[in-house]
C-alpha cells in the first residue's frame, strides 16, 4: 500500500459487524423519487426511501443502518464485504 503522505494516519481493525439488509428482487417495484433517492415499497416494512448513488439492480441490496440511513450497495461490494449465504 502506497502510503506518501499518509504520516498521520494509523490503522484500525474494524470490529465485525451485523447488518440488516434486503436483496432487490426482480419482481420489486422501485422507483428514483429525487436525487439519489429512491422509493421500493416491501411487503412488511412498506415504502422504504434509500439513498443510491448508481442504478439499482435486482440483486443489489437495500442496507438498512438507522431509520435516517438507508443505502444502495451493489451485489458484488455487497458479497465481498458480507457473509451471504446462496
Amino acid at each position: 500500500v502506497n502510503r506518501h503522505g499518509m504520516d498521520d494516519f494509523s490503522e484500525y481493525q474494524g470490529k465485525p459487524v451485523t447488518r440488516l439488509a434486503y436483496e432487490i428482487k426482480p419482481e420489486d417495484a422501485y422507483a428514483k423519487v429525487a436525487e439519489a433517492t429512491y422509493r421500493i415499497v416491501l411487503p412488511q416494512a412498506g415504502v422504504i426511501d434509500f439513498k443510491a448513488y448508481e442504478q439499482p439492480m435486482a440483486g443489489d441490496y437495500i442496507v438498512y443502518l438507522t431509520d435516517d440511513d438507508i443505502y444502495h450497495c451493489d451485489a458484488e461490494v455487497f458479497r465481498a464485504r458480507n457473509v451471504v449465504e446462496d
